[in-house]
């Protein structure tokens, strides 16, 4: 299991900031105490989750994390590169110093910038880049006991878009040790959902059930299931046709 040193001040406290100021409320305690026995027995965890316009979404899941599955330090979160890049600005600049700076020392999350599709033009390397970012995420994914966070939407709305294959093939890719939780962080709401982690044999299982679905929306319709239906946008439909079958816990 991954372990490091953390000796930041300023990520400690700005950490525990902002731990007081979103305190969300976490639902699906069984789901989280399945990845958490998954992760103890030398598992790893894909967690999927929206990203609200509160920029609230990483955050808020990583909290979850601390409080229901493993030490911190076990976190690897994709971030969009444009958003962690301190030549853009003040904000970029902030964002920038506090997660791929102090909050990477402490409490010790290992950030890993992506270039988005609407970002493209502004980074001619994009290509290599994300190369490097999705080969150093599926190292991490087939590590025992890491758990990756990823928003498949790519952008921040209070409704759930069509997702990006990325985060379907990172489960793919770490399916000997991997399962994937969906986390449903509803919009104005100070709360995190967790819904049933499913492994590689599950989603089999997903698939003869809904044939006609691709990976990738077969994931997300099971995020929709957990997340409020007036929130459910690309997928509100798939959810409603969504045939779920037993998990491996069960």
């Amino acid at each position: 299991m991954r372990e490091r040193e953390t000796h930041s001040l300023i990520g400690a406290t700005s950490w525990a900031i902002t731990r007081r100021v979103l305190h969300p409320q976490a639902e699906g305690i069984e789901n989280f105490a399945i990845s958490r026995r998954h992760l103890i027995e030398g598992g790893s965890v894909l967690i999927y989750a929206n990203d609200p316009l509160e920029k609230k979404s990483v955050p808020a899941t990583a909290i979850a994390v601390e409080d229901h599955l493993i030490s911190i330090n076990h976190l690897v979160v994709f971030v969009s590169r444009r958003q962690v890049d301190s030549n853009l600005g003040l904000p970029n600049k902030a964002q920038h110093y506090f997660l791929m700076n102090k909050w990477a020392k402490s409490p010790g999350v290992t950030m890993i910038p992506i270039v988005q599709e609407k970002d493209r033009w502004r980074y001619p390397d994009w290509v290599e880049f994300n190369t490097a970012a999705e080969a150093e995420g599926k190292e991490l994914a087939k590590t025992s006991g890491n758990v990756i966070v990823i928003t498949p939407g790519g952008e921040r709305t209070p409704k759930l878009q069509e997702a990006k294959i990325g985060f379907a093939a990172l489960f793919r890719d770490a399916k000997e040790i991997a399962m994937a939780m969906p986390i449903a962080v509803p919009y104005k709401a100070n709360k995190v959902i967790a819904g049933p982690p499913i492994s590689w044999e599950d989603s089999l299982k997903d698939r003869e059930r809904n044939p006609e679905m691709f990976l990738k929306d077969r994931l997300m319709a099971r995020l929709a299931l957990i997340t409020p239906e007036e929130e459910r946008g690309f997928y509100a439909e798939m959810a409603e046709k969504f045939v779920m079958p037993p998990t491996t816990a069960e």
